[in-house]
């Protein structure tokens, strides 16, 4: 995705395990058993070593949350591929204590929709759902 320091297939899986897993925190996502995800420093350059930091996971998840015609496109070309399915069902709960806001709490919830999407889409199609759907970094 333009703009973005961290590559999409990066920050995908993080905020997936964020969202399925109740009890954990955006810090132990971007530092699980406190060692950090980043960049490391060549040898010789002057700049710091960049590592992952909380809030670009939650700006990820923002991110997510905000790309509902991607979702419902992706949801209707789901629909056609097999009419059967109940994937369009699926709420996309999150733990209550995630989010303070209802607004926070509809892109969360928007966010794992899409990712549950995401997952049954790359399941089936050869074609990757991100980056096709959801690449632009503006709200629809």
């Amino acid at each position: 995705m333009p703009y973005r320091r961290y590559a999409c297939t990066s920050l995908l899986p993080l905020a997936r395990d964020y969202l399925e897993q109740d009890r954990l925190s955006y810090q132990q996502i971007v530092a699980p058993n406190g060692r950090v995800i980043g960049y490391v420093t060549p040898p010789g350059k002057k700049t710091d070593e960049r590592a992952l930091h909380r809030s670009t996971l939650w700006r990820f998840l923002l991110f997510l949350g905000m790309q509902t015609a991607a979702l419902q496109a992706g949801l209707q070309l789901w629909s056609e591929h097999d009419p059967q399915s109940t994937l369009h069902r699926f709420l996309g709960p999150v733990a209550p204590y995630k989010h303070r806001s209802l607004q926070r709490g509809e892109s969360l919830r928007t966010a794992r929709r899409l990712l549950h999407l995401s997952d049954h889409w790359n399941r089936t199609f050869p074609e990757s759902f991100f980056p096709r759907f959801a690449t632009n970094p503006r709200p629809p």
